[in-house]
């Protein structure tokens, strides 16, 4: 941690944040199996039949047994397990590839899920009839990223649509940011030099003469750090969201549990932003300040920036008179 610069740390203990509470209702999820469907046969010739085709397909089995809205449901609660479960193992990895400065091989490892994963989880949530439909072809060539580049736009701002994020962010942001190789403020031209030694199609992403991609790139320069951390957090809330809403599909979330995702997640990118969206957190925040006292000398809680952070990303917080950090119940409070 103390190798990325310190006016970034937030913005990476915020992006580490977001990937641990999906990692939490990701392993929350499989511990309960709640992405198994349950069907209760008709008959015990029916039970005896599914049997014996699922030897072979058990999703066959479901539809040869007349159950296609179950078979739908198994095959898109595997397809989420399976690609949040990829997702994250990328974005963790790059995160501490960030923290050992290697900069270069952290965005290999984020142009997959960005890229690739992001997309087809926010099909899924944003039209899962037509992501199913595509899946179920028979024809990869529908899944394909050339199919998909017309799509982009549009698959996006369904998705986002559907979570409660609306009001911070915008669908082309999202879609400006990752895949446009004209913006200067976005991630694709950092991807496309990470990936090739030289790219020379695009005269926005060309190769400097007489040099190759970040081959000889000084370990020591911030400006890759700057150029993620400015837009990764808001990405990854995005992504987040996207996640929670394709689980509350699988399987209703708590109401509470939920609500408090919803906010620490919104919390804590207005304060990685820094500004009046930091100022609002506080002040909201501070309205708590009469109800927590320091358990070892009494004095009241005092909502610093410090503390904002803490209490929102960690739900703990550090009397400003002795020190001592004690546990915060934040997400408990909803």
């Amino acid at each position: 941690m103390e190798r990325i610069p310190r006016e970034i740390r937030l913005a990476h203990e915020y992006c580490f944040f977001l990937h641990d509470q999906c990692v939490h209702l990701l392993v929350q999820y499989e511990a309960a199996e709640a992405h198994h469907v349950k069907v209760k046969f008709r008959s015990e010739v029916e039970a005896a039949t599914f049997a014996e085709v699922a030897k072979t397909n058990s999703i066959e089995a479901l539809r040869a047994t007349g159950y296609p809205v179950q078979a739908r449901r198994v095959i898109l609660n595997t397809i989420t397990m399976a690609m949040v479960s990829d997702t994250l193992h990328h974005i963790f990895e790059a995160l501490k590839c960030m923290e050992k400065r290697k900069t270069v091989v952290a965005l290999n490892l984020l142009r997959k899920p960005l890229l690739d994963n992001l997309v087809y989880l926010s099909w899924m949530l944003g039209d899962e009839d037509a992501f199913y439909t595509a899946f179920t072809s028979g024809d990869p060539a529908a899944l394909s990223p050339k199919m998909l580049g017309n799509l982009r736009a549009r698959i996006i701002e369904q998705a986002l649509a559907k979570t409660e994020v609306t009001t911070v962010l915008n669908a082309d942001f999202v879609r400006e940011t990752l895949f446009s190789a004209k913006n200067d403020h976005g991630l694709y031209r950092l991807f496309q030099h990470a990936v090739h030694l030289v790219t020379v199609e695009r005269i926005e992403l060309r190769t400097e003469p007489e040099n190759f991609n970040f081959i000889f790139k000084r370990h020591s320069d911030d400006d890759i750090y700057h150029g993620v951390y400015d837009v990764l957090p808001h990405l990854l809330l995005y992504l987040a969201h996207v996640m929670l809403e394709l689980f509350d599909r699988i399987a209703s979330m708590d109401e509470g549990a939920k609500r408090a995702f919803e906010v620490r997640s919104i919390f804590g990118l207005y304060l990685t932003e820094g500004g009046e969206g930091a100022e609002d957190v506080m002040r909201h925040l501070g309205t708590l300040n009469a109800n927590f006292t320091c358990t070892d000398c009494g004095t009241a809680l005092t909502v610093t920036s410090h503390n904002a952070s803490r209490i929102t990303l960690t739900e703990s917080y550090r009397c400003p008179k002795c020190r001592r950090v004690h546990g915060f119940p934040f997400a408990w409070m909803f």
